[in-house]
């Protein structure tokens, strides 16, 4: 009886930490507003805040370790821009993060969403809020931009969890 209170204790305490930490096989998190779908691990945050009468809302969670975050922002477009928009847009997302961050760049690339939107991916090494480092993929889908990342320590930012997190970024419309 014991022992099988002892299993019992310890299936309960794995299942915790799965909870907390985040799980290969957990459920997918989908917000219809932003039109995304990610697996966070576990229920996130939101933050949504208007600035210069643009809305940004970030989708956060954290751990000891650091954090995964889905941060969603209406551009002011009216349908006309150049071709050149979307590259300074994205140019200048990524530059303001790493900078925001205290951060060196570390690597860069293109990355396309959905087979069609242009995106970038990087790392940074950062130091705010700490020490460590940043992988971030971010894309201009019409009037949004997309920013998904992962900022933390050098294990976590390289971890399967993270990789997880954003490979599994996906629209839904």
């Amino acid at each position: 009886m014991l022992q099988l209170t002892r299993r019992s204790l310890g299936g309960a305490l794995a299942l915790a930490a799965c909870v907390l930490s985040g799980c290969a096989d957990a459920p997918e998190f989908v917000s219809t507003v932003d039109k995304f779908k990610v697996k966070f691990g576990t229920a996130p945050q939101t933050s949504d805040r208007v600035v210069g009468g643009t809305r940004s809302v970030t989708y956060k969670v954290e751990t000891s370790d650091g954090a995964r975050s889905v941060t969603v922002t209406e551009l002011p477009v009216k349908g006309d821009e150049p071709p050149e928009f979307v590259p300074w847009v994205l140019n200048s997302a990524k530059g303001d993060l790493i900078r925001a961050a205290g951060g060196k760049e570390e690597s860069s690339g293109s990355h396309v969403l959905a087979g069609k939107y242009a995106g970038r991916e990087f790392s940074a090494s950062i130091t705010q809020p700490t020490r460590g480092a940043m992988r971030a993929r971010i894309w201009v889908v019409g009037p949004r931009l997309y920013q998904v990342m992962v900022i933390g320590t050098d294990a976590y930012v390289q971890s399967d969890l993270a990789n997880e997190f954003l490979n599994s970024f996906q629209l839904t419309e």
